[in-house]
């Protein structure tokens, strides 16, 4: 019971923290691609990026890890597949911002933004997913 409890809230720090590191990525490429920053638009951004996260990526990200953890038996070539897999969803939480904003083109500049933006989120999902997969003998 203990065990199956501190690893739902490793999931949940997990999503927090993959969350965060893509909103960074975001940062960051915005500052060496463009030589900009955020400035007034960080809220808008952290509140789109976060309702992309929730609603499509944190189930889509269960999905994967899911079906690779049944498809693929040993455990540890599924610590490269776990962030593989995780970071190419990239590109279903752009369309969902893109499409709200009346924006067409998925080769936009904001979208690339975007694009690091939930990339480096599944990387750091599906890395921290395997070492908890691992820690908590999840066969």
């Amino acid at each position: 019971m203990l065990k199956r409890l501190l690893m739902y809230l490793s999931l949940i720090c997990l999503f927090y923290l993959s969350y965060w590191a893509g909103f960074y990525a975001y940062e960051k490429t915005l500052w060496f691609g463009w030589k900009q920053t955020l400035g007034g638009d960080k809220q808008a951004v952290i509140f789109w990026s976060s309702i992309a996260y929730i609603i499509i990526l944190v189930p889509l990200y269960l999905l994967i890890c899911y079906v690779v953890k049944i498809k693929v038996k040993r455990k540890y070539f599924r610590l490269f597949i776990y962030p593989l897999f995780c970071s190419l969803s990239f590109i279903l939480p752009t369309i969902f911002i893109t499409t709200i904003f009346g924006g067409s083109s998925i080769l936009s500049p904001e979208s690339q933004l975007f694009y690091s933006f939930f990339a480096s989120s599944g990387i750091i999902f599906g890395i921290g997913y395997g070492i908890i997969s691992l820690v908590f003998d999840v066969s």
